[in-house]
């Protein structure tokens, strides 16, 4: 049996070798976000460059000793944060594609990420980490990134705009969108054993290397080998910028902090007046139905959006007061976004773009999982802007009625369990 598993491992590397002859070369982080920034206005002009990371290494969303503080003793802080004690490692994955996987069936819009429990277990060390404070969280989380890292996990990406056997004109080929969602929370794991201090120099020089090489790789994908291109400012755009800012924190590398914050703006300038993502709401039926599925692709754009400005809070910048010269801030996307998602209630019109009655709003409303689909960054713009009117309606139509920790408790996709991470305590009953 040993021997046949060696055959296939030896096969796999032969293969990904194959595969990586062919491969797209690794862009330049900023350059790989498409669209210019160059219309936008804030007011006055965006210079990248103006924009530095000012404390690197780590404290990318909050401060974890704080949020360990604030929840212990709290009586409810396991319903809260769901810990849960994992034993076994997950293997390394040396070989990770898009939407298909060679998965014998499979299709481009299948999107199976093999990788889920790569997600999940980083996703409980975490929370229960900042739930419990028991050392286990934090020393099985040390033990399972050093593996993969050691063991060169996602070594050879695959977009699938480069699996030449579909021969498809599927118009949104994949972004590597599995391996940035697992990539997520990886970071953030890493960047709570910083902050905690468990790492060695050496330990902490493993980890970071492979996390520089497999960040980067993520450059491809998007338009690579496609036939169709990406609108710029697109749900899958947020994914990849989101992995870039996260990562600038970590490294203290400008290039990729600049990368998120040109993302952010050319996501601004491509709304509507009304708050409304000109790609993402739009009338179209067949491939994307963005028809009723407009506003859970928006929700990717917005969260994206939130947890970036968040990182650069904390870097001391204020992404959240940009403003388009048509008076479009992230607060207005959030506006239009949870007005619409609180129809009939919330009185939302139809327009030529956008019918409430047809959108598939409890995929939103409902959402647990690992995406970035859910309004899991809510409690993030809830603790920061307690009192602005799109807080209040963000509580009305979704914290209340589906509850403050119930459905996003798990929002794998911002790379950190929401709720426990940001919730305000004294609102969980």
């Amino acid at each position: 049996m040993k021997k046949l598993l060696g055959i296939v491992v030896l096969g796999l590397l032969w293969c990904s070798v194959g595969i990586a002859e062919k491969y797209p070369k690794i862009k330049d982080p900023v350059k790989s976000i498409s669209g210019s920034i160059k219309k936008l206005k804030i007011p006055g002009k965006v210079n990248l460059k103006d924009y530095k990371v000012k404390n690197p290494g780590s404290k990318i969303y909050i401060d974890v000793v704080k949020r360990r503080l604030e929840l212990k003793g709290y009586k409810n802080n396991h319903r809260l944060c769901k810990p849960s004690k994992s034993y076994e490692l997950f293997p390394s994955m040396p070989e990770i594609g898009g939407h298909k996987w060679k998965q014998e069936g499979a299709s481009p819009i299948d999107f199976i990420n093999f990788a889920e429990p790569m997600i999940e277990i980083v996703n409980k060390h975490t929370r229960g980490w900042l739930a419990t404070g028991d050392a286990f969280y934090l020393d099985k989380m040390k033990e399972q990134i050093l593996l993969w890292s050691k063991e060169n996990s996602f070594n050879v990406l695959i977009s699938d705009g480069y699996n030449k056997e579909w021969d498809s004109d599927f118009a949104y080929i994949d972004t590597l969108e599995n391996v940035r969602q697992t990539l997520v929370g990886m970071l953030i794991a890493f960047d709570v054993l910083r902050q905690e201090k468990a790492l060695t120099a050496e330990e902490d020089k493993i980890i970071y290397e492979w996390f520089e090489k497999t960040v980067a790789k993520t450059s491809i994908g998007t338009n690579d080998g496609s036939k169709d291109k990406m609108t710029p400012g697109n749900h899958t755009e947020a994914s990849k910028a989101r992995i870039y800012t996260l990562w600038s924190i970590l490294s203290g590398d400008e290039k990729y902090f600049q990368a998120g914050l040109k993302f952010y703006g050319i996501a601004l300038n491509v709304t509507r007046k009304d708050g409304s993502s000109s790609h993402e709401i739009r009338k179209q039926k067949g491939k994307s139905n963005r028809s009723k599925r407009g506003l859970l692709k928006m929700t990717q754009v917005v969260g994206g959006m939130v947890m970036i400005a968040e990182v650069f809070a904390n870097q001391g910048y204020d992404l959240y007061s940009f403003e388009t010269k048509k008076g479009v801030t992230v607060h207005k996307m959030i506006d239009f976004l949870i007005t619409y998602l609180g129809y009939p209630d919330s009185g939302a019109k139809k327009k030529a773009y956008i019918n409430p009655e047809i959108m598939e709003t409890k995929r939103i409303l409902k959402k647990t999982g690992i995406n970035d689909n859910t309004l899991g960054w809510a409690h993030a713009y809830v603790k920061r802007f307690p009192n602005k009117e799109t807080t209040k309606k963000l509580i009305k139509y979704y914290l209340e009625p589906y509850g403050w920790s119930r459905y996003i408790q798990n929002s794998g996709g911002f790379g950190i369990h929401m709720s426990c991470a940001y919730a305000n305590i004294n609102k969980i009953k």
